[in-house]
């Protein structure tokens, strides 16, 4: 074997004892937290949704993490539908998804029994996370349009609606 040869065997080896390194590393207490209090809108670490999809231990630290974090959480919610709206309580609030008759978008309400409302809302389906912002409540209630053309607004309504979702009210 030339000596060129035997140098880029041994890259190669090197290359994949670092990504084994790399795939089997856990985010450590600060950037699981990190990730949990991030904005909505805000940057995401990469390494960590990466370690939260594909290692079931760091997955339930996290969501350990969000349900201390969250005023009202289900880990998996039993979802009542009789075609035209979703209902679902998550602790003190009461979730809807409203569909619009006249081709408008889908309406996500949230209503609470508390003077206060969450913030965030974050939703969990298999593999599929996605978080947004509910805005400031008025009267009580917060709307957010499920508006197909968003896509993060699209996918909490399709998760929303299966039974087996996850919600973490922050």
């Amino acid at each position: 074997m030339s000596d060129a040869a035997r140098l880029l065997a041994e890259i190669h080896a090197a290359r994949a004892l670092v990504r084994d390194a790399a795939a089997t590393a856990r985010p450590d207490h600060a950037g699981l937290w990190a990730h949990a209090t991030r904005a909505p809108d805000g940057p995401v670490d990469l390494a960590t949704v990466r370690a939260i999809r594909g290692d079931p231990a760091t997955a339930r630290r996290y969501r350990t993490m969000l349900g201390a974090l969250a005023m009202a959480h289900a880990p998996l919610a039993a979802a009542a539908s009789d075609g035209a709206i979703l209902r679902r309580r998550v602790g003190a609030f009461a979730l809807e998804i409203l569909e619009a008759a006249d081709g408008a978008p889908p309406l996500l309400v949230l209503r609470g029994e508390s003077g206060q409302m969450p913030r965030v809302i974050e939703a969990w389906l298999g593999d599929e996370t996605v978080r947004l912002d509910l805005g400031p409540a008025i009267e009580g209630a917060a709307v957010l349009a499920l508006d197909p053309a968003v896509p993060d607004a699209a996918l909490m309504g399709r998760m929303l609606r299966d039974p087996a979702c996850a919600v973490f009210l922050l």
